[in-house]
């Protein structure tokens, strides 16, 4: 539990979690390397490595499944409130991290594989990498973080921007036959293998929520 502490700072898990926003004030670049891909995975990426040792233990299991979910459930809606594109894909990167411990705690106790969250933090290291190199588009053409102020400028005009971060919220938001549809499909099939289906239906929730705030920011 004490090692998960760790990763929940790294990862930025609730209740650690408030640094990461603030850590996206960098050039755009750098949050598409370290802040989506990389460094924050980190935490996840450890808890993979671990996890025989997480696994042997079921109260530990559940503790990540219970702060993983609680992450993504309350950063998804802290994205849906955010006027700052940067931050919304901050949030919905704490969330993502939060899906992914979901689903390798989930793997854990209903005695899976730990495919489910591993394959969700490749596949996202993509898309929100390309999220955040097409924000950085917006932002450096309109001079502002706020995307209210960019569609009033119009926005939309920017066409290969436009579209290829529809592509990258498409993914996000798990539509088929993007690749977040195969990787978000795997730890639902984790969460669904729970005894208690209250953890598939946060899971689910946490999914739409994903979905709203992403296409939020592009309508």
């Amino acid at each position: 539990l004490l090692i998960f502490c760790g990763i929940m700072g790294k990862s930025a898990q609730f209740p650690l979690h408030v640094w990461l926003p603030d850590a996206m004030e960098g050039p755009t670049p750098v949050s598409a390397l370290l802040h989506s891909a990389t460094m924050v995975a980190a935490g996840v990426y450890l808890l993979t490595r671990l996890f025989p040792f997480f696994a042997a233990s079921a109260t530990a299991m559940t503790v990540v499944l219970v702060i993983s979910t609680i992450t993504l459930l309350l950063s998804s809606t802290i994205a849906m409130v955010a006027r700052d594109i940067k931050q919304v894909w901050a949030y919905s990167t704490i969330s993502q991290l939060g899906f992914m411990a979901m689903g390798l705690a989930a793997s854990g106790l209903a005695a899976g594989t730990l495919f489910p969250g591993y394959y969700h933090l490749t596949t996202h290291a993509a898309f929100k990498a390309l999220l955040f190199l097409c924000s950085g588009v917006f932002i450096h053409h309109f001079g502002t973080n706020d995307f209210f102020v960019m569609s009033r400028e119009g926005g939309r005009k920017l066409y290969i921007p436009m579209v290829t971060i529809t592509i990258a919220a498409l993914a996000l938001a798990g539509i088929f036959p993007f690749a977040g549809f195969f990787s978000k499909e795997l730890v639902l099939t984790a969460l669904a293998h729970l005894p208690n289906k209250m953890w598939l239906a946060l899971g689910l929730f946490g999914a739409f929520l994903t979905a709203y705030y992403s296409f939020r920011v592009i309508f």
